[in-house]
């Protein structure tokens, strides 16, 4: 079969799966069970609601990070569609779209592809990730100490590759050594907020991490959808991430840049145990594919970080030539107010570096290769004709 297909059949598995903060037992049995099923020889422990699945034999191992929550309710009559590789959720009972839940059932289905292809790996599925990374602050450090390096596939979009979370998260010897497979498929270094990866970093995993941009747009909102070539471009960047890395560790220890606001160790200061009712919302959507993170009051004035409604928000170091951004104090996070007008990101440039030239080499790929890698989703895709056919039949 296909590989494009059989991925795409195991993302629907995924995004099928209905999972909400506090209510994760039905993603953690089917996470289970795939191993089972899949990779046998995986050790899978799960404990306190994390589960840790470790494959082959290794001193070091890549590991790739995920969480299980989302932020939706849970459903009666949920279905997945698959609108020419839009892939969105309605409820069959009200006939009203529902979120797909991509944020970030998208990381935990790169976790899984990950362990069918690679030897020696591990992954991690934290659960709770929605309401103040609960699963990972309380992370096995332990199971953690042979890792050599951390991705997790946590952001929506199809461009940004984080590289600092109130803190840079990996060194320049690292983002040098996967530059050029960035670049060829369409990614960016950027700054983002917090998520699994960050706080592995503050607990103090002493190794490069990052966070990426995974095809999921319009998260913690009804509209959410997963774009499939999106988050399958971001498969194969992990993948050859992976391989250029290898099974080898990638030391860092992380610094905030920040003082912590009398928050100890919790970040999310009294948002930890939030209720989901709280993230509901189409936060910071703009009317287009690039989500703001900064809300904007037009009567009073007054900006909001979307991820904690912190008001209180600081210039950022991170404003360059294409974006600006504010430093929310709360969550501790760089957002983004609005980009600026730069080239389309997603046109890989034909000049290229020595160490580009040399990857490119190294697999068989030649300047011709290069090309739009991927299209933007845009809301115009008119996919409720499928579904209107699909409620005239039940």
């Amino acid at each position: 079969m296909n590989k494009k297909i059989t991925r795409k059949k195991l993302l629907i598995d995924v995004l099928s799966i209905q999972t909400a903060s506090g209510n994760e037992f039905d993603m953690i049995a089917y996470i289970h069970k795939f191993c089972q099923e899949n990779v046998p020889e995986a050790k899978v422990v799960i404990k306190d609601n994390n589960i840790y699945v470790t494959k082959g034999k290794s001193e070091t191992y890549p590991c790739i990070v995920a969480h299980t929550d989302t932020v939706h309710d849970i459903h009666k009559y949920y279905r997945v569609f698959d609108d020419d590789g839009v892939l969105f959720a309605f409820n069959a009972e009200t006939g009203k779209q529902v979120g797909v839940g991509g944020d970030d059932k998208v990381g935990i289905w790169i976790a899984l592809e990950m362990l069918l292809k690679e030897d020696n790996i591990k992954c991690v599925f934290f659960h709770s990730e929605e309401v103040g990374c609960v699963g990972s602050r309380n992370a096995d450090m332990d199971w953690l100490k042979d890792v050599g390096y951390c991705l997790q596939a946590d952001r929506r979009g199809n461009t940004d590759f984080v590289n600092s979370i109130s803190g840079k998260l990996f060194s320049k010897a690292f983002s040098k050594r996967i530059k050029p497979i960035l670049k060829h498929h369409g990614y960016k270094e950027t700054s983002g907020a917090i998520t699994d990866v960050g706080q592995l970093a503050e607990n103090g995993i002493g190794v490069c991490v990052a966070n990426m941009s995974c095809g999921y747009y319009e998260p913690h909102s009804d509209e959410e959808i997963v774009e499939f070539d999106d988050a399958n471009n971001c498969l194969d960047m992990v993948e050859k991430i992976v391989e250029e890395l290898g099974c080898n560790k990638y030391e860092f220890k992380f610094e905030t840049r920040y003082a912590n606001y009398g928050y100890g160790s919790n970040k999310w200061g009294d948002f930890e145990g939030a209720s989901r009712g709280y993230w509901y919302g189409n936060y910071g959507y703009n009317g287009s594919t690039t989500d703001k993170e900064v809300l904007y009051d037009e009567q009073t004035g007054v900006e909001s970080c979307y991820y904690c409604g912190c008001e209180e928000l600081e210039p950022s170091e991170f404003t360059d030539e294409s974006t600006e951004c504010r430093y929310c104090p709360t969550c501790e996070s760089d957002i983004l107010l609005k980009m600026k007008e730069v080239p389309d990101p997603n046109q890989i440039q034909l000049e290229l570096d020595e160490d580009e030239k040399e990857w490119n080499k190294s697999f068989g790929i030649t300047d011709t290769d290069y090309k739009d890698i991927s299209d933007s989703y845009d809301d115009s895709v008119e996919h409720r004709t499928i579904v209107n056919e699909y409620l005239k039949t039940k």
